[in-house]
């Protein structure tokens, strides 16, 4: 019997140890796999600071990731995030279905208007990217205290647009829950924007869908416009003394048609300052244009509310051959947005609402 223990306690140890090793190793194969995964994306490359493996809980947490564009400046990378729990949802094993959930703290997403999107990788690669990360098919998606900002360096001045301490939930993506909508899958967001406006939104939404279908409605409001000054100055070439934004729109997708609106809303509106305005580029004609303006303005402004507001619709087609879908998107609705802020600073505000709906 002593000398049978004896090769069984020793290939036990050996198992022991085995696992033991294996378990130490594995942070560091994991980390090494996922760095490889990240810098094959086509244009892109990136790395994460460490990985940590909880076996129990079938999920491992990625520590300092970054993502960015091999164009990209060096204080802008595309993606980073701080931390980020990749595990699998019990629920939906409950459920029947192998699925997974993903809690990111503190991400930060950069977008550069200047960047040609055209050439960004294809659906696949980004498809084979998130896989290799996660392959598990993804049913939730947690978002914490993040940060979402449109730059555009080429602009004069520099325009820097941003939403901070982003919340987003995101649930049913897989559609586990087997719901009968068309739009199985809710996504709430909220956070801050430049200005310091409070961002709300709502979606319906179905991302099983080779192009999305979702529909969304949004509001942002409280915005200081003098913090829109650059954005302004770079894009209606002018800027602002005084006012409040608040903005409502509501957005469908489906089957790649867009349709929607705009509908910014200014309040207690001030463009000219003459003083200031009369030593900048343009001197005398600045201060014509905006004495012009703030006329019309005041023209059209609300008595009862000091509100102007006016409606800009948003329709298209995001499935042109030529262009990117996310491309044609991004631009119908900066198109949008930039042609309601002119029609409500300036003399194209076609009628006012009542004061009751304002």
């Amino acid at each position: 019997m002593k000398k049978f223990l004896k090769p069984s306690y020793i290939i036990i140890i050996v198992i022991l140890m085995l696992v033991v090793i294996i378990r130490i190793a594995l942070p560091g194969i994991v980390k090494n796999y996922v760095n490889k995964k990240l810098n094959e994306l086509p244009g892109y490359t990136g790395h994460v600071a460490d990985i940590d493996i909880h076996l129990i809980r079938g999920a491992y947490v990625i520590k300092g990731l970054e993502l960015r564009k091999k164009v990209d400046p060096a204080k802008y990378p595309f993606l980073t995030i701080d931390h980020a729990d990749l595990a699998i949802e019990w629920r939906a094993l409950f459920k029947g279905r192998l699925a997974s959930k993903i809690v990111a703290d503190r991400p930060v997403i950069n977008i550069l208007a200047t960047e040609d999107l055209s050439k960004e990788p294809s659906k696949d690669s980004w498809t084979k990217t998130v896989k290799a990360l996660m392959p598990i098919t993804i049913n939730r998606l947690q978002v914490n205290d993040g940060r979402f900002a449109y730059l555009d360096f080429q602009k004069k001045p520099n325009v820097n647009l941003h939403i901070d301490h982003l919340q987003l939930t995101a649930i049913n993506l897989a559609n586990v829950q087997k719901a009968a909508s068309p739009l199985p899958s809710t996504v709430t967001l909220s956070g801050t924007s430049i200005g310091n406006g409070h961002l709300q939104a709502h979606m319906k939404v179905n991302v099983l869908k080779d192009i999305p279908d979702f529909d969304m409605g949004m509001q942002l409001t409280g915005v200081n416009l003098i913090s829109l000054n650059g954005f302004l100055e770079a894009n209606v070439k002018f800027d602002i003394e005084r006012g409040d934004l608040s903005v409502f729109s509501k957005l469908k997708l489906t089957n790649g048609e867009m349709d929607g609106y705009v509908k910014p809303f200014i309040k207690d509106l001030k463009v000219l300052n003459v003083k200031k305005d009369i030593k900048k580029k343009g001197g005398i004609l600045r201060v014509a244009k905006k004495a012009i303006v703030g006329l019309f303005a005041k023209a059209v402004e609300n008595p009862k509310t000091k509100k102007i507001a006016t409606v800009a619709p948003i329709k298209g087609n995001i499935r042109d051959p030529k262009t990117s879908g996310w491309q044609t998107f991004l631009g119908i609705l900066k198109n949008a947005f930039i042609k309601a802020l002119q029609e409500r600073i300036g003399n194209e505000v076609k009628s006012q609402e009542p004061a009751k709906k304002d």
